[in-house]
């Protein structure tokens, strides 16, 4: 007889998850507590205008590709990619302008110019990161950590050594480029990570490779076609997918989870559990304390990514000075971080980014208006009542005004909303609403990331940013590869 497997949670993890075992000949069930399937990665429709409601950067196109090939598939039988020309633009607070292209040599050249041999000392970093980018890929990323004395193998041991794990990004980086602008440009990918550069390890420079040398793409329509894409192909191996359900309650014999309950009091029964909900919140608050294999001291004392202040808005204007992709960078950005993870309060003069989809993507905007969604970072467990949200979203959109010299902006804008720390709880049941899960500080990465399984239910396994190998779309789909081989070990016992 086939096999039951209840998913809970229809982010990218979960979808992944549900065709990967449904294609093997389960019968899989999916529960989403939100409308539409997607997680923190659906999309927001206002009037005429289309918004990616999370990630915007797709990055490490192999994983993708090499994700589809389980199903003899291509991404391009899904949606077509273009590659960016300008990876992103950067603004400082001293109204200088740096962008980053695909052309390697452009990018050399940037460096050159506002550093000393600052093109060689590029050749360097990216030379580094290629190679513990690619070392990672083949001997630690799809490691489910199950048995640690793999780690012990002279190869791994000798690619860690070399992996700068007991060093910051920053420190790293300073050490190599003395230009701040530079480092800057170098580090900020840690955010997307849920960290800071003076947290997170000089190993997550890695990105820096996946960002330089494999380049930046957009799906036509916007991320929300990778959701599209996977659907599908849960579709096509029978996935039931159920929406507009939370799960409320757990029903347990001999070590093993037999059957849920949701909120409309429907029973699900099942042999396997995958949880891409909230790790914590689904650990804490659905599973009795007996069964826990992390408790909620074990939440408390973690490193937590950033929340995220969200501005989605439509405009009238031609934002001439704006490219797909853009970060602003104040001059003392490490007061930033020392808001976000320090003092927790509202930053006063934040660093930030922003998307704007519809500058490649015409379809994704009226004519002669662009859909805009802008990320601040913000202290998890911050949540602003209206006025401070008010107060806060005019600094922040008087900042993008000035940086795109439009005039009274309000007037333009058509259409928006805003989505903050307390949404991300209540809509993704998020811990202490932040953003990406628990940040890759050095003792929550590899094997000091919670695992991909629980440890006291023999059935219960874990897919998503919370467990390895981390935070990111790609990452996210090879948690799902690394659940979907756990569950053939666990067949086979």
């Amino acid at each position: 007889m086939k096999k039951n497997i209840i998913v809970i949670g229809g982010g990218i993890g979960g979808l992944a998850s549900a065709a990967l075992l449904a294609k093997d000949g389960y019968q899989v069930t999916l529960i989403e507590k939100n409308s539409i399937v997607g997680g923190r990665a659906r999309f927001l429709k206002l009037r005429d205008f289309y918004f990616d409601m999370g990630p915007s950067w797709y990055m490490m196109p192999e994983v993708f590709e090499n994700f589809f090939k389980i199903f003899n598939k291509k991404t391009s039988n899904f949606y077509q990619l273009k590659k960016l020309k300008t990876h992103y633009r950067v603004f400082f607070e001293d109204e200088e302008i740096i962008d980053i292209y695909s052309d390697i040599k452009k990018n050399l050249e940037t460096f050159k110019k506002y550093e000393k041999d600052g093109d060689e000392k590029l050749k360097k970093i990216l030379q580094k990161s290629k190679f513990i980018y690619e070392k990672s890929m083949s001997q630690l990323v799809f490691s489910d950590y199950k048995n640690i004395f793999e780690l012990i193998k002279t190869e791994i041991l000798i690619s860690l050594f070399k992996f700068n794990l007991f060093q910051s990004l920053h420190n790293y980086v300073k050490k190599i480029i003395t230009n701040e602008k530079l480092q800057k440009i170098l580090e900020y990918t840690t955010v997307f990570l849920g960290g800071s550069p003076y947290n997170t390890p000089a190993f997550y420079q890695l990105v820096t490779h996946a960002d330089f040398n494999l380049g930046i793409y957009y799906p036509k329509g916007g991320i929300y076609q990778i959701i599209e894409a996977l659907k599908k192909l849960c579709q096509e191996y029978k996935v039931k997918i159920i929406t507009n359900q939370s799960v409320k309650k757990l029903f347990f014999q001999n070590k093993k989870i037999i059957a849920v309950e949701t909120n409309k009091k429907n029973k699900y029964f099942g042999d396997i559990f995958i949880v891409n909900a909230d790790y914590p919140f689904f650990e804490t608050n659905l599973i009795p304390k007996e069964y826990q294999t992390y408790k909620k001291n074990y939440w408390q004392k973690k490193v937590f990514s950033p929340s995220a202040f969200l501005i989605y808005f439509g405009i009238k204007d031609e934002l001439k000075n704006s490219d797909h992709h853009n970060l602003y960078f104040t001059e003392d950005w490490s007061k930033h971080f020392d808001n976000v993870y320090l003092t927790k309060k509202i930053p006063e003069n934040p660093s930030f980014y922003y998307h704007i989809p519809s500058k490649t993507d015409p379809n994704m905007a009226p004519k002669n208006h662009h859909s805009v969604m802008i990320l601040v970072p913000m202290p998890p467990g911050l949540y602003l009542n209206k006025i401070q949200s008010e107060n806060f979203y005019k600094k922040i959109i008087k900042k993008f005004a000035d940086l795109n010299n439009i005039k009274n902006i309000e007037e333009k804008i058509i259409v928006r909303k805003i989505f903050q720390a307390k949404d991300f709880l209540n809509d993704y049941n998020a811990y202490n609403g932040s953003a990406f899960g628990i940040a890759h500080t050095l003792f929550q990465t590899a094997l000091f990331r919670p695992r991909n399984y629980s440890k006291k239910i023999n059935n219960l396994f874990y897919v998503g940013h919370h467990t390895n190998p981390g935070v990111g779309m790609p990452p996210v789909l090879i948690s799902a590869q690394i659940v979907y081989n756990l569950i053939k070990k666990y067949e086979k016992q």
